[in-house]
């Protein structure tokens, strides 16, 4: 903060008539098609000298009005319904700049002045999005009976829960974090499922055909596997042994994104397939497994 009298000069410097004091003095601050104002005396400012001013109750109406409007995190761009869903970028009220207005107040007095605003770049740009889909590492697809209704639509409810789901680097992959719990409720059905090595309705019954489908995707790929179980029985529509259980109180599947840059998944069903591929930029360096 600048000693008074300094200020003073600079103000009669300027021609700025600050002896008798401005009369009833504000600040009007504008955003885009918003305007506040705030009455300097609530703030304890006499009209003549700054060190009047309160500036712990000034910053208090500054967040009560300006940064509970403006400020927002930043946004990334993500895939909704398989569509580019543009980003957005975060917004912070400069709280430093108001800090030193407040030191030549008088220039800021009885006008609309620009709230000062920090911006910040989200994690993933629109841009960046666009390139996710620029290589494909790799792909698995498996058959299933369309015929079996409630087995099919699980499978169709899982599958939509994983799909254009992006991973950063570093990041690891739940499918029951994805696509959480199976119950009634939020849409799954009742269907076969292997439980100790024996066939049992349960709900949900299929997802694991998804879980599986997405291991097989997700080792070609070169994708560091965390967490995978084979079922106590042999399924049909994998390999021996390259399927991968999951169930909301027990296994999971997970998996880690090593790579240098981040990955989308992309999941369909159609015509009884289920179809899962791993994309990513194409600057991305992975070492695909056959």
């Amino acid at each position: 903060m600048l000693p008074w009298g300094i200020l003073l000069t600079i103000f009669v410097s300027f021609g700025l008539h600050v002896s008798q004091g401005d009369l009833n003095p504000k600040m009007i601050f504008i955003d885009q098609e918003r305007e506040w104002t705030l009455p300097l005396q609530k703030v304890g400012f006499d009209g003549i000298d700054p060190t009047t001013l309160n500036r712990k109750e000034f910053f208090n109406w500054v967040h009560h009005h300006l940064e509970k409007e403006i400020n927002r995190p930043p946004r990334s761009a993500y895939f909704k319904d398989g569509r580019m869903i543009p980003h957005q970028k975060g917004r912070t009220v400069d709280r430093h700049t108001l800090d030193n207005w407040l030191d030549l107040i008088h220039f800021y007095l009885q006008k609309p002045v620009q709230v000062p605003i920090i911006y910040q770049e989200p994690k993933l740009t629109t841009s960046q999005l666009k390139r996710l889909k620029e290589r494909r590492l790799a792909t698995y697809t498996t058959r299933f009976d369309p015929n079996n209704r409630n087995r099919s639509h699980n499978i169709y409810l899982s599958a939509k829960s994983i799909d254009h789901y992006i991973l950063f680097p570093g990041e690891t992959f739940s499918f029951n974090r994805v696509v959480g719990e199976r119950t009634v409720q939020r849409g799954y059905k009742m269907a076969k499922v292997i439980v100790k090595g024996e066939y049992s309705e349960g709900v949900g019954g299929g997802i694991c055909q998804t879980s599986s489908t997405l291991f097989n995707s997700v080792d070609q790929a070169g994708l560091e596997i965390v967490e995978r179980v084979s079922h106590s029985k042999r399924v049909t529509y994998v390999p021996k042994k390259r399927d991968a259980t999951v169930s909301w109180y027990g296994p999971d599947f997970r998996f880690k994104n090593q790579l240098n840059e981040p990955i989308v998944i992309v999941a369909d069903t159609k015509g009884g397939r289920i179809t899962v591929s791993i994309y990513g930029p194409k600057t991305i360096l992975h070492q695909p497994k056959s």
